[in-house]
């Protein structure tokens, strides 16, 4: 329908889960050091002359949701004929230090509030008062508009890759909103589409069925998806898990690139490995502070990892391309070493099975019901998909970013919490740093810098081991033996620190990553 989008099934579901404790936003918060152009008043002017031209080249940041009459088809994008940039970028200050406990707690209470439905699913804090003069940018963006990797390329936009500063555009923005389609116009569009759609199936399955290999592929590694999924539909009820209230905490800390380097290098695996081994010792930590014991499985932990289906082509695309991967945590491994080749070995074979391929297939199955039942599965799927908490790495640019001639110096990410969660784990690379963000629950998680300090322990663990290894060994050979990495299905395990290999690793951390 002109002047309507209609959202994407997962896009959705998004929506279907927020309640009025779970809130379904995302993202980040970007820390510069001090713009030439000035700062206060001067500097947050600057920054909304440069967004609003730019938000020309990101129409769904100037539209907001719509919902069918009694909810009988999935809501719909149309354009704000009201929007407003000045209720979507914001100004705030933080208190006296200005330092990083500072701003978490100013994270945590932004996060804390749902989004306005009734305006695009959008916020932009631009902070004042941070140690030595810099600022940041608060990022706050409904997860039914993009996902991690999304998010991050549409961050980009707004930013330099050069320190000079451009002149402000002369020109404002020339969009133009398209009117809102009447209740009646989205119902007559929706059965339209309703009608047409069995022919679309028929002409989908002629084409594909013209392609015997193609369609024996598919519907061998969907099974195979289908059938890993199910065999991990159910995880334990654990101490990170209970109600979800409305109030959130948030931490951060970090690490050098260069260490998760040195761990694969020495360990093998990719960093997407090494980043859910060291989250399985943080969490062992953290159930220890708790009186729980580790080793028993009923406390054993399940992680929800998004797994990015982006391809290049779609960069700069809205909306969410995820599928998922259920990775048991060994929480109840004390050595390290093993923690990180039990990772490496589970994830490995996950991947061989396409289990993202089942999930991928259940998510977009949802999307062909109604609006109603489309939400009561969504709540449903999560129920029975079991999982205590989310891990979700992305990676960012390793290049200096620019705001304003302002050098942005780091940058850390903020998830959210399902249903039933009380800790979700995101991590962000930039300019040789590994940046882990914690959100939780207050109530039910207040100490999640327990967590962080354990991950932080877990780190400084591995990191310690491959140096002594590298030094026990340097030597008689110009680098240190590892262990034998357990190939993936229908590949040959080959050395990490080849050329090929090496490049080879980073792409399946890539892939792996999300939002």
């Amino acid at each position: 329908m002109h002047g309507a989008q209609k959202l994407s099934p997962l896009d959705a579901s998004f929506l279907h889960l927020e309640t009025r404790h779970t809130h379904m936003h995302i993202g980040g918060v970007a820390i510069f050091e001090p713009s030439p152009v000035g700062s206060g008043e001067v500097l947050h002017n600057d920054i909304v002359r440069i967004i609003e031209p730019r938000l020309d080249l990101m129409p769904r940041y100037r539209q907001r949701v719509a919902f069918l009459p009694l909810a009988l088809d999935t809501p719909v994008w149309i354009d704000d004929d009201e929007f407003d940039i000045s209720n979507h970028v914001l100004r705030a200050a933080l208190p006296r230090p200005g330092g990083d406990r500072e701003l978490q707690h100013f994270i945590a209470r932004v996060f804390s509030r749902q989004l306005d439905r009734r305006r695009p699913l959008w916020e932009m804090y631009i902070i004042e008062g941070l140690k030595e003069g810099r600022w940041a940018i608060l990022f706050k963006t409904h997860h039914a508009m993009v996902d991690g990797i999304s998010n991050l390329e549409l961050v980009t936009v707004l930013l330099d890759t050069e320190p000079d500063v451009r002149p402000l555009p002369e020109d404002g923005s020339r969009w133009e909103p398209h009117g809102a389609p009447t209740n009646t116009q989205l119902l007559v569009s929706s059965l339209r589409e309703r009608l047409s759609r069995p022919r679309r199936l028929l002409s989908a399955a002629r084409a594909v069925a013209g392609n015997p290999t193609r369609l024996a592929g598919a519907l061998r590694d969907t099974a195979s998806g289908l059938t890993a999924m199910v065999e991990n539909m159910r995880a334990p009820r654990s101490i990170i898990n209970g109600p979800t209230g409305g109030s959130r905490a948030y931490v951060y800390n970090r690490f050098p690139l260069s260490d998760f380097k040195l761990i694969k290098d020495t360990f093998g695996g990719t960093i997407n490995d090494i980043v859910l081994a060291v989250v399985a010792g943080g969490l062992r930590s953290f159930l220890v502070s708790r009186g729980a014991d580790p080793n028993d499985e009923k406390n054993a932990l399940q992680a929800l990892c998004p797994v990015s289906l982006r391809d290049t082509s779609e960069r700069t695309a809205l909306g969410n391309r995820l599928a998922m991967l259920l990775v048991k945590l060994p929480i109840d491994e004390r050595d390290a070493e093993s923690r990180l080749e039990r990772v490496r070995s589970t994830v490995d074979r996950l991947k061989a099975r396409k289990q993202a391929v089942g999930a991928d297939f259940l998510l977009n199955l949802a999307g062909y019901a109604p609006s109603t039942l489309h939400a009561m599965v969504a709540r449903a799927s999560l129920r029975q998909i079991g999982f205590n908490l989310v891990v979700t790495n992305v990676p960012g640019p390793q290049l200096p970013m620019y705001l304003r001639g302002a050098r942005m110096v780091e940058a850390f990410p903020v998830a959210f919490l399902y249903p039933g969660q009380q800790v979700a784990i995101a991590i962000f690379s930039y300019m040789g740093m590994l940046n882990f963000g914690y959100l939780s629950d207050a109530h039910g998680m207040p100490d999640v810098d327990v967590l962080a300090r354990g991950v932080d322990k877990a780190v400084k663990g591995l990191v310690a081991a491959a140096r002594k290894r590298q030094e026990l060994f340097s030597p008689t050979a110009a680098t240190p033996p590892r262990r034998t990495p357990r190939p993936a299905s229908k590949q040959t395990a080959k050395p990490a620190r080849s050329g090929n290999a090496a490049a080879r690793s980073r792409k399946t951390a890539t892939m792996r990553a999300s939002t």
